[in-house]
């Protein structure tokens, strides 16, 4: 039982979390609160459902092809700096929302790739994004924008080897939970 708990926590949150919503949005307005929620809910999730399936078909195909010693040689533990920099590099390149970008994390995590990288990545992705530049200099301006990138340039390559001085050795563990 303990097994089951265990494997579904995240689950059994979300669960909860649904439930005092509910509670809170029938307290508020009623059956007529709940069913736009809900409606609202499948809304979101039949317009994101193409991004979600291709997110995962393209972290899968990435699993597939892209073989272990490879991911263990370029963006394993001991990859090193050569690693988190490439890491940096393809977060800040890649496209997309958390719902392309964590999935291909969750692969090269399953690959090999070491924590620092992983950690590396996410913060390129979030820190770095090209994709969002147009925006951000139409929005903010140019010089908001390119004091943004210089402050944060450093962010993601340091988080990187900080994480991996610190906890790399808990890579193991983590792909372990992440199995479960």
């Amino acid at each position: 039982m303990q097994l089951s708990i265990k494997k579904y926590r995240i689950h059994l949150i979300l669960l909860l979390v649904i439930l005092i919503l509910g509670v809170l949005a029938f307290r508020q307005g009623g059956w007529i609160f709940i069913f736009e929620g809900v409606k609202g809910g499948i809304t979101i999730l039949f317009r994101e459902l193409l991004l979600l399936t291709a997110a995962f078909l393209t972290a899968g195909l990435l699993q597939a092809l892209v073989r272990k010693e490879f991911i263990t040689k370029w963006l394993g533990r001991d990859s090193g700096l050569k690693g988190i920099l490439l890491a940096c590099l393809g977060g800040g390149l890649i496209p997309g929302g958390p719902y392309a970008y964590y999935p291909i994390a969750g692969a090269l995590l399953s690959s090999g790739a070491g924590l620092g990288v992983l950690v590396a990545f996410v913060s390129a992705k979030n820190l770095w994004s090209v994709s969002r530049l147009p925006l951000e200099i139409a929005i903010l301006g140019t010089t908001i924008t390119l004091r943004r990138y210089l402050i944060t340039f450093l962010i993601p390559p340091l988080l990187g080897i900080l994480v991996e001085w610190l906890f790399g050795g808990f890579i193991q563990k983590i792909r372990e939970n992440v199995k479960e």
